[in-house]
């Protein structure tokens, strides 16, 4: 019988090396996908480690290959073939069975590599901090992986010193190539997602992006608060749109889609007309034509045109941005302002439009809608409930929306777009006053609910945010992970606004930045109207949302506190999407940063290309004796001074020729001419080499003293 293999790992050998810090390796990445595998996904990865212990030969390998193909069998029928849990666990069953069938270093060094793409794909589970922790491992254990290909043949090391030589001999063949890698990171085009979105830009149909669902938005008529329907798939496409001659900032983006009023306690619920399918009864409540509904406006700016490529939903929503300042054919604006198709959205289709991307609207409020937008549950969370009762005596409907903002900005919440919500009928209080944690929804959700108990008549609406702006094009894609809801209060003055808690909690999430056209470069639309002013002097920003004007940003001088390195990363390295890579290259207001940024990275190169030289030849010099420093020392100095030795020249045939062009130096010069031919040439070098050092110390005072 043949032998198990041993499972015994040692650093004295490059492949027993080469194993460990694959395994390693292969750990991290299990780690790193932990959060996002299935409890019993961790038994056939521990299986697949384990058979390492069988014997080399062919059966072994078949074996593994058809247990392969069981697991990934029952992970497709569990969660779906194309699911990223099916695909997650496969890569990590494949990346185990290969390292346990390796005998090689190479075929280690392979599984090193992908398993650092598993750590990449698994630190999106992540935050900014574990993700700085997970890099920093995952590429030292690389490091020391493809480090041990250096020392294939090479005389075996301690073990104790067998990690600090290959990271070192790792570095020194990776360090020439880091000038270029960093060029190329920041000076390449991001793809934003997948490869295949830019497939989607020009023409790709949206469902072979990704498999198609029919749990949009807009497809279910009842809505939890944190509950937003995107699907099983948030990489799935919405929409692709192409804009015309500018791109705003993606913050500015707002996909409007269904709106809520009716909400019972614990699910918010839209009127049977949406549910129903047929755009008949809608039609008769909203706008045939949009000269009609400019009449609801009271301002208007940023009109903006653009087309839209649409994916089949079944539902009556074509998603334009809000507010619609055109229709496009088989459409109506509904009476909750939403582009609405006559039938639902079956397959595919494609329209142009323009939109106001700044405005304020509604002439005026009837009774049973404003009955509607201030309706509360009859019972359920009184605290929320008391809290509004205070806001009310603010005054108007402005200084209540500031004074319910002022109370999100001092919480200390946080935007989280996976989180656990809370149940029950005080849902909602436990958020606001105890969790303090939700997605963009949920905040909306609740604010609605406080703006209602403070007596101001308050809307839920939802849709899509932004989208991921493909580089170098106009193109920009909508994905499913771009759900997000708002708030729309109602000001007697002022009619309809909108605001947005996110834009409080977390100003940096939607921070957008505008994108220069490919052709025809032109100036962003100038606004119609100045910015509406606040009782305070603070002016609304762009997009109508009024949630930014209150957020208390630390005043300069208040102390100082350490940097967040984390953060820094996150925001310049993590997520330099094409939006920040543009804003990077740009400059402030757009323009020629990259110029800049190229001499400045070019200069970069070549002092650290310089610096590796002169660290090179200061390295090769330490390597010599110090007699023989001390002697290239003094002969450096004498041929500036124009005297240099010469070819076949002994030292004390050089050390005389020197005496007698320069008399002064003549009594050190043959104290190291003869000091230095004794430790080259004598029989006890180490007993002359001191007489070297201080001889040409000597000479040296000597010809600087002149």
């Amino acid at each position: 019988m043949k032998a198990f293999a041993s499972p015994t790992l040692s650093l004295n050998t490059p492949d027993g090396a080469a194993r460990l810090w694959s395994l390693a390796l292969l750990l991290l990445a299990l780690a790193a996908q932990a959060p996002a595998l299935p409890l019993a996904g961790w038994l056939p990865l521990g299986l697949a480690l384990a058979s390492r212990l069988l014997p080399a030969s062919p059966w072994s390998n078949a074996l593994r290959l058809l247990s392969l193909a069981l697991c990934v069998g029952a992970a497709g029928l569990a969660f779906g073939w194309l699911e990223s849990t099916t695909l997650r666990l496969s890569l990590l069953l494949v990346l185990a069975l290969k390292w346990a069938e390796s005998r090689r270093v190479q075929e280690y060094a392979l599984v090193s590599a992908a398993a650092l793409v598993a750590v990449a794909i698994g630190m999106l589970q992540w935050g900014d901090g574990a993700g700085v922790l997970f890099v920093c491992t995952g590429v030292a254990l690389l490091l020391a992986s493809f480090g041990t290909l250096t020392c294939a043949g090479a005389p075996t090391r301690p073990a104790g010193k067998a990690l600090g030589v290959a990271l070192r001999d790792a570095f020194r063949q990776l360090l020439p190539a880091l000038p270029l890698a960093a060029l190329l990171f920041l000076f390449f085009p991001r793809i934003p997602g997948p490869l295949w979105d830019i497939g989607l830009s020009f023409g790709l149909p949206l469902p072979a992006g990704i498999e198609q669902s029919q749990q949009g938005l807009g497809a279910s008529s009842r809505l939890k608060p944190g509950q937003t329907q995107t699907g099983a798939s948030d990489g799935e496409p919405v929409l692709v749109a192409e804009f015309r001659n500018w791109v705003p900032p993606t913050n500015m983006l707002y996909w409007r889609g269904p709106v809520f009023y009716d909400f019972d306690g614990s699910e918010w619920q839209l009127d049977a007309e949406y549910a129903s399918g047929s755009g008949r009864r809608l039609m008769q409540k909203g706008w045939r034509s949009a000269a009609d509904f400019r009449q609801e406006l009271r301002s208007s700016a940023q009109e903006i045109r653009y087309k839209v490529r649409l994916s089949a939903h079944n539902g009556l929503w074509l998603y334009a941005l809000e507010l619609p300042a055109q229709l496009t054919s088989e459409s109506f604006i509904g009476p909750d302002w939403q582009l609405l198709s006559h039938l639902p959205v079956r397959e595919e289709m494609s329209y142009e439009l323009s939109s106001w991307l700044e405005w304020s609207a509604g002439s005026s409020l009837t009774a049973e809608l404003r009955q509607r937008a201030l309706a509360l549950p009859a019972t359920g969370n009184p605290q929320l409930r008391a809290l509004g009762s205070e806001l009310a005596q603010q005054g108007d409907a402005d200084a209540i929306m500031r004074a319910g903002l002022a109370q999100l900005a001092r919480g200390g919440y946080r935007l989280r777009d996976r989180f656990t919500p809370p149940e029950g009928e005080n849902a909602l209080d436990t958020f606001w006053f105890e969790t303090r944690e939700g997605n963009a929804e949920f905040f909306a959700a609740s604010f609605v609910i406080l703006m209602r108990a403070a007596g101001v008549p308050a809307r839920l609406v939802t849709g899509y945010r932004g989208g991921k702006l493909m580089a170098l094009t106009d193109y920009v894609v909508v994905k499913r992970n771009h759900a997000h809801a708002w708030v729309e209060i109602w000001d007697d003055a002022k009619g309809w606004r909108r605001v947005d808690p996110a834009d409080l909690i977390a100003p940096d999430k939607y921070a957008g930045t505008p994108a220069q056209p490919r052709q025809e470069k032109k100036e962003a639309p100038k606004a119609q109207e100045k910015p509406t002013q606040s009782s305070g002097g603070a002016s609304a920003p762009a997009g109508g949302s009024f949630a930014a004007v209150v957020a208390e940003r630390p005043k300069p001088g208040e102390g100082w506190t350490l940097p967040d390195v984390s953060d820094w990363l996150g925001r310049w390295v993590f997520r330099l999407d094409a939006e920040r890579q543009q804003k990077l290259l740009g400059g402030q207001g757009g323009g020629f940063a990259w110029i800049w940024l190229l001499v400045l990275a070019a200069a970069g190169s070549a002092l650290l290309f310089a610096g590796k030289l002169l660290f090179g030849r200061w390295r090769e010099s330490r390597r010599l004796p110090p007699a023989q420093r001390a002697w290239h020392k003094a002969c450096r100095l004498l041929a500036r001074k124009g005297l240099t030795g010469r070819t076949g020249e002994c030292p004390s045939e050089f050390a005389r020729r020197v005496s007698e062009e320069r008399p002064q130096w003549a009594e050190a010069m043959r104290q190291l001419g003869d000091s230095y031919a004794e430790w080259r040439y004598g029989r006890s070098p180490a007993a002359a080499a001191p007489a070297v050092s201080q001889a040409s110390r000597l000479l040296i005072n000597r010809i600087l003293s002149e």
